[in-house]
C-alpha cells in the first residue's frame, strides 16, 4: 500500500520471497500521473529511460526503446507536445495516462502493474488506454495487473 513514506507491504512471487533481481522485471504505474509538465511526451519517456536504466544500455537503445513505445501507444501525434500545466495547455488525458504507463514501458519490464489506470478518464479515453494495454499484452510483450483485479 502506499502512503505518506512511500510503499510498503510484502511481495511473494509463487509464495516465496522476492528474488533479488525483481525490482528489475516488474514496472508499477501510480494512479496518479508524475510527468512533467513543461517536457514534451518524448523529453519525459527519455528522462525515464536515462535515469532508470543500467549506464551499459547506450543512448542510441534508450532512443530506440522510447521511440518503439511512442508507437505502441499511439503517441506519436503528440510526442513532441508539451505535456502542459495549469498555465500551458498540453496533451489530453488519455495522452498524459499513456506517458505515464510508457515511462515504466521504456524499463521494459516483464510485468506491469497499474494502479486504476482509467481514474480520472471518460469512458471513450479509459477504451482507448485499455486497448493499448491489451494490444501489447496479446503480442506477448507484457503482463499487465491493475489494481481493481488484486482485491
Amino acid at each position: 500500500r502506499k502512503d505518506n513514506r512511500g510503499l510498503s507491504g510484502t511481495v511473494l512471487v509463487s509464495g516465496q520471497a522476492r528474488p533479488s533481481y525483481f525490482k528489475y522485471v516488474i514496472g508499477y504505474v501510480i494512479q496518479d500521473d508524475i510527468i512533467s509538465g513543461t517536457l514534451t511526451v518524448r523529453e519525459n519517456l527519455l528522462f525515464s529511460a536515462n535515469v532508470r536504466l543500467p549506464r551499459s544500455i547506450k543512448i542510441h537503445e534508450r532512443i530506440n526503446r522510447v521511440n518503439q513505445v511512442i508507437r505502441d501507444l499511439d503517441l506519436q501525434s503528440c510526442s513532441d507536445t508539451l505535456i502542459g500545466t495549469d498555465f500551458i495547455r498540453g496533451i489530453s488525458g488519455g495522452e498524459r495516462k499513456r506517458t505515464s504507463i510508457g515511462m515504466e514501458l521504456v524499463l521494459s519490464p516483464n510485468i506491469l502493474f497499474l494502479d486504476e489506470p482509467t481514474t480520472g478518464l471518460d469512458a471513450s479515453t479509459a477504451q482507448n488506454v485499455m486497448s493499448c494495454l491489451y494490444n501489447l499484452s496479446r503480442q506477448g510483450r507484457k503482463k499487465y495487473i491493475h489494481k481493481y483485479l488484486l482485491k
